[in-house]
């Protein structure tokens, strides 16, 4: 892996995180890093729900790729639906090195990944100087995931065609990685979602939240303790089951700073 070092850890459900090498802090919590992916972003914020019955074209943009966990669990429960729709699915990474590791099958963090998980990001190619991409097919009714992967600053990111239905906020705290919590990112993503558009993100710090407002997002459902906020424009849809939703925040006592930006 080119200038990234990997100092491999264990967390709580087995599955595996690593060490950022200069800020010596993990990527995911230690209660687990495929358990947070599972709680908080695909049944929390209702994204397993709404591929039941969605025939549509789904959007999601997943801001900080990192080690892949939500990239990859995201291509898994479209895998397991029942295929009713495509799905375009954009991945944003800073650094270049982690997009090369997720692709490599030796990568030692893959330790216990499930076989699929193993082939799907095998299959990301470079096709330019910053932008990595494959299509996958549904085996049951042959829709299609497109999945691109910009690389680079995603202040910078072109959002060009996209309508998010799902964004997957997961960018490194607020003080470490300031630029991806301004009103002026919360207005850029707005700007290439659907109207009814669900954001998740582990922070509810007062600054996110009064950020989110800026940016004229309206907030749906904050989880006691503060490990949950889910939002949408103003023309919201109506909220996501409530119960589900605080199973996932009381789960994790996570993150009030994370290493250097994945995703800035």
């Amino acid at each position: 892996m080119k200038s990234f070092k990997i100092d491999q850890v264990l967390t709580d459900d087995g599955s595996f995180t690593i060490r950022h090498p200069v800020y010596d802090e993990e990527f995911h919590s230690k209660t687990g890093a495929r358990r947070e992916t599972l709680e908080l972003y695909m049944k929390a914020s209702g994204y397993s729900e709404h591929l039941q019955n969605c025939h549509n074209p789904i959007g999601i943009l997943d801001v900080g790729l990192g080690l892949g966990y939500n990239a990859l669990m995201t291509i898994e429960f479209w895998m397991q639906s029942p295929g009713l729709t495509d799905l375009h699915m954009l991945s944003l990474e800073h650094t270049e090195a982690l997009v090369e590791a997720l692709t490599d099958p030796e990568t030692a963090w893959k330790e216990g990944w499930s076989h699929e998980w193993k082939l799907w990001s095998q299959e990301l190619k470079k096709n330019s100087a910053s932008h990595w991409s494959c299509k996958l097919t549904h085996p049951l009714t042959g829709k299609t995931l497109y999945w691109s992967t910009q690389v680079g600053d995603a202040r910078d990111a072109n959002f060009e065609g996209c309508a998010f239905d799902f964004i997957w906020q997961d960018a490194f705290s607020s003080k470490k990685n300031p630029e991806l919590w301004t009103p002026e990112w919360f207005s850029k993503i707005a700007r290439a979602s659907k109207p009814e558009v669900s954001l998740v993100t582990y922070s509810v710090a007062r600054l996110v939240r009064d950020n989110l407002e800026a940016a004229t997002w309206k907030q749906g459902r904050s989880v006691l303790r503060g490990l949950l906020l889910l939002t949408s424009r103003p023309s919201s849809r109506r909220p996501r089951a409530g119960a589900e939703a605080a199973a996932a925040g009381r789960a994790f006592g996570r993150r009030s700073s994370r290493p250097a930006p994945r995703g800035a």
